[in-house]
């Protein structure tokens, strides 16, 4: 079939839907999450969900966790089945999901505790939107890291 991809239901998921799946409400029925349906618009309904939790929302939740978990699947199990998992192709991958997390920079230096207080200098000569992220998030660094700015 055209269009149709084989995806793993990965553990952290799995345990959601197997609760929901098992749940009285649940047996017998087609689907375990029975309010949603494909198109539907559901950026807010997180809002709200994310509002009644008492959190702040982030920009452009869906493409953040999709990105989160492009960038998982590669480390954990490569280019080609993230590219077949995720649905993209390796150019895509690399100019807009590949990213490099805090756990990258504690594990390569060794260093499982950082220091707080430390902050990125604001990036010069950026577009608009990475400076502005880049003064959002002041990401803390160790002393074990050296910092390159462009």
């Amino acid at each position: 079939m055209v269009g149709l991809r084989w995806v793993p239901i990965f553990p952290e998921l799995k345990t959601e839907l197997e609760t929901l799946f098992f749940d009285p409400v649940s047996v017998g029925k087609e689907f375990v999450i029975n309010r949603y349906r494909p198109g539907q618009e559901l950026g807010a309904a997180l809002k709200i969900i994310v509002q009644r939790a008492g959190l702040n929302m982030f920009p452009r939740p869906f493409d953040n966790m999709r990105a989160t978990r492009s960038n998982e699947v590669y480390n954990r199990w490569g280019a080609f089945k993230e590219s077949q998992w995720i649905g993209h192709s390796n150019r895509t991958r690399a100019d807009h999901y590949l990213m490099i997390t805090d756990d990258d920079f504690r594990e390569a230096s060794g260093n499982s505790t950082m220091y707080e207080n430390t902050v990125f200098p604001p990036v010069q000569g950026e577009n608009e939107r990475k400076q502005a992220e880049v003064k959002k998030r002041q990401r803390t660094i160790s002393l074990d890291f050296t910092a390159i700015y462009r």
